[in-house]
């Protein structure tokens, strides 16, 4: 049996996978060898290996400040389940990889590693190996990843190449979604003096018997509005620009503020008397007419819809074919005492380990 590779962190999503089941079935299981923590297919997975990878997830995990689950306990026994499930998909990836004739591009791989260096180490050694050792990782588990992942996305662009969406299907699509995602809610530009006394951040009575002394000096000044927002707004993001906005009659904004604001009938009114938000109370001033909804036409989003189309059909075969991939190698999979995979592992329920 071949060793499996030495993989630091989980590529399976699935955006990244595959072509048809591969492997034979088998009447029996196969037997683990001494020492070592698993079988998947013609490949082993050691105890040195298995180690190595909990290691860096528990190293990773506390960089992130999360703490090292203690020895024995359950969430020690759910990391190991998940650094177990990725050590076995990546074999069956690799194996996969194998017997579909997948060759590695090892000046891609070469490539992958200058970039990464440079993202994480401006390309400065010893602040590379810093890292390596601040994460529980070797180079050559950096290269065994970017293998990897280009097996992974050779095997996915392999079993979502003759994915296709249609123009039927994208106006289908374009039908079903007009209202909520291609309209363009009606808005409109105005301006607001948002009063919020004591209680600070709870909406009173109070609010709005102080909006109302506030909108006589309005009535009596109104070319002072800028100088009256920056003096009595409370609303900070605001006060300092005239206390305008362009608001959009959907939930982005508080129901009763773009209620008061649409009714507005023309340039120039304000709101009387101040409108109560669950923010304090306003003086709404409308600075222009209401701009209506406006529908997108389909030929503007065709292809954004057919594209996002795409990738959710190919992402659907791919978790599929996954599937496929995990129930076939069960039956030539075997773990040590003591080591098992996640409840229901399967493809859609994969798990970053690292």
């Amino acid at each position: 049996m071949r060793k499996a590779l030495s993989i630091v962190v989980l590529l399976v999503a699935i955006a990244a996978l595959a072509t048809a089941c591969g492997g034979s079935s088998s009447d029996s299981k196969p037997t683990v060898p001494t020492g070592d923590v698993a079988v998947v297919g013609d490949q082993t997975i050691t105890q040195a290996q298995f180690d190595q990878l909990y290691a860096s997830a528990v190293k990773q995990g506390v960089a992130n400040g999360q703490k090292a689950p203690k020895k024995g306990s359950a969430e020690a026994k759910t990391l190991q389940q998940q650094v177990l499930q990725s050590l076995v998909q990546n074999a069956e990836i690799a194996q996969e990889a194998d017997a579909k004739g997948i060759k590695v591009d090892e000046k891609k791989i070469q490539e992958d590693l200058k970039a990464f260096k440079l993202q994480c180490c401006q390309a400065k050694p010893a602040k590379y190996t810093a890292y390596l050792k601040a994460q529980g990782l070797t180079e050559a588990q950096l290269i065994d990843q970017f293998t990897l992942r280009q097996q992974a996305q050779s095997l996915y662009d392999s079993v979502t190449k003759n994915v296709k969406v249609t123009d039927e299907e994208a106006q289908k699509q374009f039908d079903k979604d007009k209202a909520t995602k291609y309209t363009t809610a009606e808005s409109r530009k105005v301006a607001h003096i948002l009063l919020d006394v004591a209680p600070k951040g709870k909406a009173t009575d109070a609010d709005c018997v102080k909006a109302a002394e506030v909108l006589k000096e309005v009535e009596a000044n109104p070319a002072d509005w800028k100088a009256l927002v920056k003096q009595y707004s409370a609303d900070p993001g605001s006060k300092d620009t005239g206390g305008e906005y362009t608001i959009t009659n959907d939930q982005n904004w508080d129901a009763d503020f773009r209620k008061a604001a649409f009714a507005l009938k023309n340039t120039g009114d304000i709101t009387d008397p101040p409108v109560k938000s669950q923010f304090g109370c306003h003086i709404i001033k409308a600075l222009g007419p209401v701009t209506p909804a406006k529908v997108q036409a389909f030929k503007d989003v065709k292809q954004q819809i057919i594209d996002e189309m795409s990738q959710t059909k190919k992402n659907e075969a791919a978790t599929k074919w996954f599937d496929g991939v995990q129930k076939d190698y069960a039956a030539k999979t075997a773990f040590a005492k003591g080591y098992s995979l996640p409840p229901q592992q399967t493809a859609s329920t994969a798990t970053t380990t690292g």
